[in-house]
């Protein structure tokens, strides 16, 4: 869920569930012990709502904010992850420049060694 849409559309349903509230509260009981049986139920029914939905907003609000953290406490192991393998990587880089120069020096060696021994076939022939 994109937190920059949905923030701010959670934050304009609850400031318009409360300007409701606010706007039935300021009517006042005895305008709304003036309405006909049916208004009051549909306005009773119409607060109960909001003061259910009401209810649902804190939790979901919660549960955002543990799952949010958890993706940031993932991205910061990914990144604990990456700089290991840099530093990984950059331990074998000097590994293998350092082992360069111990080829070379066995590939001459293996070299001298062929020579020496087809000197060694040559005089035995």
């Amino acid at each position: 869920m994109n937190d920059g849409v949905a923030r701010p559309t959670a934050e304009h349903l609850v400031e318009r569930v409360r300007g409701i509230a606010e706007a039935m509260a300021g009517v006042g009981k005895d305008s709304v012990s003036a309405l006909t049986a049916p208004g009051r139920r549909s306005v009773v029914h119409l607060l109960t709502t909001l003061d259910q939905l009401l209810d649902q907003v804190p939790p979901i609000h919660e549960e955002l904010d543990v799952v949010l953290s958890e993706l940031h406490a993932q991205r910061l192991s990914v990144q604990s992850v990456r700089a290991q393998l840099e530093a990984l990587d950059a331990q074998l880089e000097v590994l293998e420049r350092s082992l360069a120069p111990l080829q070379t020096w066995s590939d001459a060696w293996t070299s001298a060694r062929d020579s020496l021994d087809r000197a060694v076939a040559l005089l035995e022939t």
